[in-house]
């Protein structure tokens, strides 16, 4: 099951910025297939996946990697979450695969059609690695204590997880509220960094819906209407993993 192998991957994986090659054709295709069968936070939300080379992407603090991945989504509410819920399977994948992989917030596609740069929210950069794919230890991450993060008891062994996931600039820009039945994600509020705190809030909620998959057996993903009702100040309520 990919599932298992994802969640050993969220305790190893590293972000990658150097690169020694592109991928084999085998293993290429073994990416673009897996590419195909990701799960959507939000399947209402129209999305799509396009692979490009180093030389169709530039941007801010883009790494020279032979391999990117870019997903197109329509503007819609909860589309950046969506797309960071995407992507991070992706990521997961390639790093239990041994490719290195990184999150790249501020590239775009070189030759883009009308609209195509609103819509193209985020991509990652991947190929063979120059650098260690893997963390030998999670004591690694460097991330903020659990008890920042959440007020939640009882529940590490889902919580955990989403405190590891990656986030841009590093700045973990979430927090954790619900009950035993239920883990409810809320993401910081920012008028110059709100849709990647958006995005981050989608990874990490991915990181503890496959744990839910993984220590529980199973879980749901939910909107729900009074998700709301337990955001602290200065964050907005994104989704749930509503609990078996």
């Amino acid at each position: 099951m990919y599932e298992d192998v994802l969640y050993d991957a969220m305790f190893r994986r590293r972000s990658v910025r150097k690169y020694s090659g592109p991928l084999e054709p085998d293993m290429m295709d073994k990416v673009r297939n897996f590419a195909h069968s990701l799960t959507p936070l939000r399947p209402e939300i129209r999305t799509e996946l396009r692979f490009l080379d180093n030389e169709e992407v530039k941007g801010l603090f883009k790494v020279d990697a032979p391999h990117f991945l870019a997903l197109y989504s329509e503007p819609a509410d909860g589309s950046a979450a969506n797309a960071g819920f995407m992507l991070q399977q992706m990521d997961l994948f390639l790093s239990a695969n041994g490719i290195g992989s990184c999150w790249q917030g501020g590239s775009w596609p070189v030759a883009m059609g009308q609209g195509e740069k609103r819509t193209n929210f985020i991509s990652l950069a991947f190929g063979m690695s120059a650098e260690d794919v893997h963390r030998q230890d999670v004591s690694e991450f460097k991330r903020k204590p659990l008890g920042e993060v959440t007020a939640l008891k009882g529940m590490e062994d889902l919580l955990e997880p989403g405190r590891l996931a990656p986030s841009a600039m590093n700045k973990q820009s979430w927090y954790f509220s619900g009950s035993e039945d239920a883990v409810r994600v809320h993401c910081a509020r920012s008028s110059l960094s709100g849709r990647m705190n958006q995005i981050n809030a989608g990874i990490a909620l991915y990181h503890i819906w496959l744990a839910a998959l993984h220590e529980r057996g199973g879980a749901e993903l939910a909107i729900e209407n009074d998700g709301d009702g337990d955001s602290p100040k200065g964050y907005s309520y994104v989704a749930s993993v509503m609990l078996k």
